[in-house]
Parts: structure tokens; C-alpha cells; sequence
């Protein structure tokens, strides 16, 4: 079955993130439990300035993207590169980078596991 145009989004924001040197990525995959989202992605970022650069990388992929399928192409950042947790929301994706210590805090990752499917890549 080919991917859908959602899955082939997805599919090039791991890659990116994984170019990038981003750790523990996991999607998790909520559309059936959730209305506000398809995929979350939850990864592992080093520092404030790693944060920078992949939310860079990140916000210039989504620029370059066609609006499709529910995937916006100027998505919308919350949180800030030196706190230790950025949040890019795309509709049918959001995609979480945290530092190690903020990931451990608030343990997001468990959130999503008993909404959905995970992967881990």
C-alpha cells in the first residue's frame, strides 16, 4: 500500500531530524483517539543551540511544503530554544523536541503511548 501524503511528510521529518543528530525519536500515531492530530513525533534534542538549529531546519522544511492533507505548511512554534522543550504544530503533525532533563521531567512519552501506536527510529 503506498504512503499516504501525511506519512510521506512524516517519513521526511524523521529523516531530517535524524540528519540533524536528533536522539530517541518516537512517533506515535493518535488519529483514532484524537482530533486535534495524527502523529506526534517526541524526540531528544542536546542543548539550546542544537534546539535552534532543528527548529530551523524544521520551520524551513515546512516552508518548502505544499499545504496537503491537513499539514500546514507555516506551522506553529510554541515554547523557545533555551528552555528546553520546542513545539512545532502542523495540524496532522506536531513535533516535540525536548532536552534529555525536560524529556525525563515531564515524560511525554508515556502520555502518548496510551493514546496510539508508537515507533520508535
Amino acid at each position: 500500500m503506498p504512503e499516504s501524503p501525511i506519512e510521506k511528510t512524516l517519513n521526511e521529518i524523521i529523516e531530517l531530524l535524524d540528519d540533524k543528530k536528533v536522539e530517541d525519536i518516537r512517533t506515535f500515531h493518535v488519529s483514532e483517539k484524537s482530533w486535534m492530530t495524527d502523529y506526534i513525533l517526541v524526540s531528544t534534542i542536546k542543548n539550546s543551540v542544537h534546539a535552534k538549529s532543528v527548529l530551523t531546519h524544521l520551520e524551513q522544511f515546512f516552508h518548502k511544503c505544499d499545504s496537503i492533507d491537513g499539514v500546514y505548511n507555516h506551522p506553529r512554534v510554541s515554547g523557545d530554544p533555551n528552555s528546553g522543550w520546542i513545539i512545532l504544530d502542523a495540524n496532522s503533525i506536531v513535533v516535540h523536541c525536548l532536552d534529555q532533563s525536560s524529556r525525563e521531567f515531564y515524560n511525554i512519552d508515556s502520555l502518548f503511548e496510551a493514546q496510539g501506536n508508537s515507533y520508535y527510529h
